[in-house]
């Protein structure tokens, strides 16, 4: 987002924790960079990029507590970035909005509509009281209950919310939000990396098993029980596969209950394109996912996607086309929809061309004029003040 506007001249700053320009060699911040960057640098001007790296510190020190407390502490992290950021709003000049992240919004909203800025918050997930309904949370309820309350402060603060798929949007409009002030932008993913990734990939040959691959997380919100239980259940019916696990991992995940299951680990992207490409189909049973970009990425290298109807990537199917949706819980659908690949594999390599074709409009290039040109119409909409 922030490339998007700068290119399109409408960037008057970029306020980040990790890295998104080089630390000067005299920076105290300077040896933290390697540590941080997870992502390559923006090429942004230099003096609209400032950085806090408190709040990656924090949280990179809280993931080696107890789950419970990581929570807690990541979230207290956001909090004073937040209230790094309204700090320096005052400062601002000729602004006509601010646009902030979730979790990290409430006090830089505050101090935006002083200077009468337009406020948008920025949602990578879906409404909280959605993910409540569907996913038990590991931090205590008093914690719980703070960062609920926060989360509610900091929507009752936006004047309009960014989602990244129609299933996000919806979760805020079932929370009440007004349906006109909140918009669905799918993300992107790079699709020169993944449709072009051959190096090292292997051909396919048709007398090794139908091989499914889970890309993300794998605990329980990606739907990694779920998965498990079905591979158990064609291992019991004699029927060979195999599903390769590419990602982290939660902690006391019951491997051993499914043998055709081979863990790889974390994958760089270009490792991940080549297993795609020598996948037959994507499997991701979440029970909630706000997009997946995984979904896109397999798409791009022609592999077929089998996703729950709790990820909001879904939308970028063909349904029996480029892939299939399913029940995020119901462990008998998918290992009916697993059983009917393995056992018409033709059938489902010849999707790959309709794959590719339905990963084209979610390039980052895509969601770059998406995002700009939504942008510019909401500030000229009488709905938000500009």
């Amino acid at each position: 987002m922030a490339l998007a506007l700068h290119n399109e001249n409408q960037l008057a700053g970029y306020w980040t924790g990790v890295p998104a320009r080089p630390l000067t060699p005299r920076s105290w911040l300077q040896p933290l960079s390697r540590l941080l960057e997870k992502h390559s640098l923006l090429p942004l001007p230099d003096e609209a990029v400032r950085h806090n790296v408190v709040a990656p510190v924090v949280r990179r020190v809280a993931k080696l507590l107890p789950h419970a407390h990581t929570v807690d502490w990541m979230h207290r992290s956001m909090r004073w970035f937040d209230r790094w950021c309204a700090n320096r709003v005052s400062s601002l000049n000729d602004v006509g909005a601010v646009i902030c992240y979730e979790n990290a919004a409430l006090h830089t909203f505050r101090a935006a509509h002083r200077q009468d800025m337009a406020t948008i918050l920025d949602a990578a997930s879906f409404h909280h009281a959605w993910q409540d309904r569907h996913y038990d949370y590991p931090e205590s309820d008093a914690v719980h209950r703070r960062i609920t309350e926060h989360k509610d402060a900091e929507i009752e603060q936006a004047d309009y919310v960014l989602t990244v798929s129609e299933l996000a949007r919806q979760s805020y409009i079932d929370a009440g939000f007004d349906p006109v002030r909140v918009a669905a932008i799918p993300v992107g993913c790079d699709l020169e990396r993944f449709s072009h990734s051959t190096e090292g990939a292997q051909e396919k040959h048709s007398h090794d098993p139908f091989t499914f691959i889970f890309a993300g997380h794998a605990g329980l919100r990606k739907g990694i029980d779920t998965l498990i239980e079905a591979s158990r259940r064609l291992d019991q019916q004699g029927i060979n596969h195999q599903i390769w696990v590419a990602g982290g991992e939660d902690p006391n995940i019951p491997w051993n209950q499914a043998p055709s299951l081979e863990r790889l680990g974390r994958l760089t992207h270009e490792e991940l394109a080549q297993r795609f490409q020598r996948a037959d189909a994507l499997v991701l049973p979440s029970r909630h996912d706000s997009f997946g970009m995984v979904v896109v990425e397999a798409l791009a290298t022609g592999c077929p996607a089998m996703v729950s109807e709790q990820t909001g990537a879904k939308q970028a199917i063909s349904e029996n086309e480029s892939g299939w949706i399913l029940p995020a819980e119901d462990t008998d659908a998918w290992v009916d929809r697993m059983t009917w690949c393995i056992h018409h594999r033709d059938d489902v390599a010849s999707m790959a061309p309709k794959a590719r074709r339905d990963a084209q409009p979610y390039s980052w290039e895509r969601y770059r004029q998406r995002v700009t040109a939504h942008l510019t119409d909401l500030l000229m909409d009488s709905h938000v003040p500009s």
